[in-house]
């Protein structure tokens, strides 16, 4: 009895090793694969292709994800007896209303606040200036000659502030043209939205180019994803727009120039996960050093302070029980999509993994594929084990 015993016991401890290295199996394998088709795309032209049919279908796009996110109000106003003509049209100018007045609230003192800053670009790189020559005076005063070191870095600052001249004129003409292309990019993407937005809860249209037999797991499906991520953006759009308020309110308290487009830049790459907030808060920081210690300690605080009023307060609040990631998938994500794709690439990272996650559970349910191979390795593990015996 007490050798079959220490036998299921070794059992159970083989079979448990093997489940977690097909978990880590799993995560190398598809790791691998979006490797592989990243490299594939990138070389063979792929992305630069998808960029120019995104960038055509971009106000689609747009007006897409505007109807997917007011759909749920303008579907409650409909179970209501409103009809839906009369909601969608109500919905699309409130939401007309609402963004007129935060561009008129916000957007004059914005405007100041950015011509503010940009007026002490020159004073804060004489600050840095100063600064880095009362540090090499100190070396100096320590016995250690690093005016090599010293002159490089000034010849660093200089190459950099003649660069920022040649280069403002042609980087002033290119945003006002990107923003003039944006803004009506928004508005068209608005004006299909609207249309969209009329029409977007009968899918039965789309539903005749697909076989009837998938029809019922397709609506399960779409019911099921649309939920759930729409929460998951909302959460992340919510809790972002949170961290700026917060961060503007926390820059403007200790005096920090500019506090609104500080904590708008917090807020932007809060999105980010993990590495986000530091990139946010770190800006902050080293501007707030070139004014002074004090202003530099405080706004670190801040930052601090709103980040953990984030990770306690805002995601328990507002994501609640909503699908959650693991670390190391996220890094991974950020690597691999930060790399491709820059910084647009780190933003979405989350959202499209968390998308994947749904899809492989959604699937794993129903077909129960991952049971299945956990079940095969069992049986092999067990066969081994009682061939071992014998």
């Amino acid at each position: 009895m007490d050798k079959k015993k220490i036998d299921y016991e070794k059992l159970n401890e083989t079979i448990t090793l093997s489940n977690k290295i097909l978990k880590i199996f799993y995560v190398i394998v598809i790791i691998g694969v979006i490797l592989i088709a990243f490299v594939l795309g990138k070389v063979s032209g792929i992305f630069k292709m998808i960029g120019n049919v995104l960038a055509v279908c971009a106000p689609f796009f747009i007006g897409l994800i505007f109807a997917w996110l007011l759909d749920p109000i303008v579907s409650w106003m409909e179970k209501h007896k409103i009809k839906r003509t009369l909601a969608t049209v109500f919905v699309f100018f409130a939401f007309l209303v609402f963004l007129i007045l935060i561009c008129s609230l916000i957007g004059p003192m914005l405007i100041n606040q950015i011509n503010e800053f940009a007026k002490m670009i020159p004073s804060l790189f004489l600050e840095v200036s100063d600064f880095i020559h009362n540090m090499f005076s100190k070396f100096s005063s320590l016995g250690l000659d690093m005016s090599g070191v010293e002159s490089g870095i000034y010849d660093t600052i200089e190459n950099i502030g003649i660069s920022l001249t040649n280069s403002l004129p042609t980087a002033i003409v290119n945003f006002l043209s990107s923003t003039i292309s944006s803004v009506g990019t928004f508005l068209l993407g608005l004006v299909v939205g609207f249309y969209l937005l009329l029409d977007f809860d009968n899918i039965d249209g789309i539903m005749e180019f697909i076989p009837k037999k998938f029809h019922e797991s397709i609506r399960a499906m779409v019911s099921r994803f649309s939920g759930a991520f729409r929460n998951f953006i909302q959460g992340m759009l919510l809790i972002a727009f949170a961290v700026s308020i917060i961060s503007s309110i926390g820059y403007s308290l200790i005096s920090l120039p500019s506090p609104l487009l500080f904590g708008i830049i917090c807020g932007i790459t809060n999105v980010i996960p993990y590495i986000g907030p530091w990139i946010g808060g770190a800006i902050c920081v080293m501007v707030g050093f070139t004014i002074s210690p004090l202003t530099g300690i405080l706004a670190a605080v801040v930052a601090l302070v709103v980040q953990q009023i984030d990770n306690i307060v805002l995601e328990p609040l507002i994501y609640g029980k909503t699908m959650k990631l693991h670390p190391v998938t996220i890094m991974v994500g950020l690597l691999i999509f930060g790399y491709f794709f820059g910084i647009l690439g780190m933003v979405i990272a989350t959202p499209v993994l968390a998308f994947l996650k749904m899809v492989i559970y959604y699937f794993d349910e129903k077909y129960e594929f991952i049971a299945k191979i956990k079940q095969g390795e069992v049986r092999k593990n067990s066969k081994k084990k009682i061939e071992s015996r014998s």
